[in-house]
């Protein structure tokens, strides 16, 4: 077994929704997109014994001001050839930069996005 991390990723919410101007065939309203707050970051690792799922740990940084109740949190992998050791990675879920901040295509809280 390795101690080297499988994949590495960012542990996100969506902190709000708004409208594009794309609009829906089937509603006839504009589509949704979220903007994604980032929380943490996600580690997968290798089994301990073969034949059972990868092991994730979750460090949390920060958790959203007034929420009380559910949070529904989703893993943003990074890139397979961004890892150390792209030998094993995790297929990723959404394209994500190496870096933990916020993602490259969202703005937060009315800041620009990133470039």
């Amino acid at each position: 077994m390795s101690n080297q991390p499988l994949a590495k990723g960012r542990v996100c919410y969506a902190s709000e929704y708004y409208a594009t101007n794309e609009i829906d065939q089937q509603t006839k309203k504009p589509k949704m997109k979220a903007r994604y707050a980032t929380l943490g970051r996600a580690t997968m690792w290798p089994a301990e014994r073969q034949g059972e799922p990868p092991q994730i740990s979750i460090d949390l940084d920060s958790l959203p001001i007034g929420s009380n109740g559910s949070l529904k949190m989703m893993v943003f992998w990074d890139q397979p050839q961004q890892q150390q050791h792209p030998q094993q990675p995790a297929p990723p879920q959404q394209p994500a930069p190496q870096s933990y901040g916020q993602p490259q295509s969202y703005g937060s809280f009315g800041n620009q996005p990133q470039r």
